[in-house]
């Protein structure tokens, strides 16, 4: 494998999950530094303190931010994604403390990230929790400016606002009843802002008012999650082109695979409706559902397709084709993923075996043609009365036993292929059915190859086990 250039090791690095949730608590301790500031009256050494950390973590910010714009494949995307936390990091002097409340900005950044990394705590409850966390923020966003805005414009002059607490309460009030409690600003600058946290207290409550219909839940949730912000930062996911009846059990199948739990997916096709009705017994937090044409070059980059692991190619069925015309775009898409990414994996399904010849020429790992496979499995069944209750539970994760395919130890180069089946069966109760060699540049697969078989370096053994074997 060629070593990773060092945009992107940065790629990998600003991504990780580990970052992602350092960043925000970074971003709340700003928060909490400008707070601060704001408070202390006294300009001492704690005064500069505060200042001083907080123009660190600004720093830090700025550097993070350049380090998005450098990996940025689209730079226009970056800053229409982006504009607001650019904003928030821009270094005002300490005179316009005022200004200084553009920082609190990151805040809905904080909800994102946390949204995005949820599921790693909570798989089942992500989508309400992802609502409700990018609702809290939305509100928090609004009382805090607004209680640290007027305080700073009125309390000098205004005994009502002469402390943050009533400050705080008064912000809240307003927003929840949409009109000024608890003080009345004697200045336009307050007057300003009492307007704003007023227009955002009755925004909030048409807001909460639309989520009693499905539409209303359905565009909160893909404004409050941002998912499709979410396909810039996207990395390792799955790429779904087109829909068909077994898309909904092909991604059952997919997360029920521990190794594969926490991959997003995302699912392009030229939708009439995204179909997320089908989809009852899924983790639906980490499904992206895209409307687009994916035989288009655009469509593809839009759904991360630069780091996608895996892509997946249905036979369409969103609109009405032919077969050969299903297939048609099958090998087109095909095509292009594996122009735009060469080391991506590629599985296609097609409806006719013929249309095969131009997808190994691309390189598409795996083709599969459905009606083949079930005329197969129908014929293996009848031949051997029965056999489709043991195909059935080597072929999903979800019960019993599976196939796996696992890298041969460099220490078992020599090995025959009957020294490693006893082997895995004593140390792991796998049953070793075959061996993926490498010739020429391409696949070759020995099932059940002679007992005197050696194994070479770089050989994959296909196992049926329970649970995958982590082999030393």
């Amino acid at each position: 494998m060629p070593p990773r250039s060092f945009k992107s090791r940065l790629d990998r690095f600003i991504h990780a999950p580990q970052t992602e949730i350092g960043l925000a608590l970074l971003i709340l301790l700003s928060v909490l530094l400008v707070v601060t500031g704001i408070v202390v009256e006294d300009p001492g050494s704690k005064y500069h303190l505060v200042r001083y950390l907080e123009e660190l973590l600004t720093l830090v910010f700025i550097v993070e931010l350049a380090i998005r714009y450098y990996i940025a494949r689209n730079k226009q995307r970056f800053w229409r994604n982006y504009w607001l936390d650019i904003i928030a990091v821009i270094p005002f002097p300490p005179t316009l403390q005022i200004l200084r409340l553009l920082r609190l900005l990151r805040l809905l950044r904080v909800g994102i990230l946390i949204n995005r990394n949820l599921h790693r705590v909570s798989a089942r409850s992500n989508v309400s929790l992802g609502a409700q966390l990018g609702l809290l923020s939305i509100v928090g966003l609004i009382v805090l400016v607004g209680a640290l805005a007027i305080y700073l414009l009125e309390g000098s002059q205004n005994p009502a606002f002469n402390s943050l607490e009533d400050a705080l309460w008064w912000s809240f009030f307003t927003l929840v009843s949409g009109e000024p409690i608890g003080g009345e600003p004697t200045t336009n600058a307050g007057r300003l802002v009492t307007l704003i946290v007023m227009i955002g207290g009755l925004t909030l409550f048409a807001v909460l008012t639309g989520v009693i219909s499905a539409v209303m839940v359905q565009r909160l949730r893909n404004v409050i999650e941002a998912k499709y912000l979410e396909l810039d930062e996207l990395r390792k996911h799955i790429v779904i082109c087109g829909w068909n009846r077994s898309g909904s059990l092909l991604i059952e199948e997919l997360q029920a695979d521990p190794a594969m739990r926490h991959r997003p997916i995302v699912v392009v096709a030229e939708f009439g409706e995204t179909p997320e009705r089908d989809l009852k017994r899924i983790d639906r937090s980490l499904i992206h559902f895209y409307r687009g044409d994916y035989t288009t070059i655009d469509v593809l980059e839009n759904v991360g397709i630069y780091h996608a692991s895996r892509a997946i190619l249905l036979a369409d069925a969103t609109h009405p084709r032919s077969d050969q015309d299903r297939d048609a775009r099958t090998v087109l898409a095909a095509l292009t993923i594996e122009k735009l990414q060469p080391g991506i994996y590629t599985c296609a399904q097609l409806l006719d075996r013929k249309n095969s010849v131009q997808l190994r020429v691309a390189g598409v790992e795996d083709v599969i043609v459905a009606d083949e496979l079930a005329s197969h499995l129908i014929a293996t069944s009848a031949r051997n009365k029965g056999s489709v209750d043991m195909m059935s539970e080597l072929l999903t994760v979800q019960i019993g036993n599976q196939i796996y395919k696992i890298s041969a130890p460099e220490s078992w180069r020599g090995m025959t292929f009957w020294a490693a089946s006893e082997r895995l069966k004593d140390e792991f109760d796998a049953i070793l059915v075959a061996v993926e060699q490498k010739v020429e540049g391409r696949r070759k697969t020995l099932v059940n190859p002679p007992k005197t078989e050696p194994l070479k370096l770089g050989d994959n053994l296909i196992v049926i086990a329970r649970s995958q074997p982590q082999l030393d």
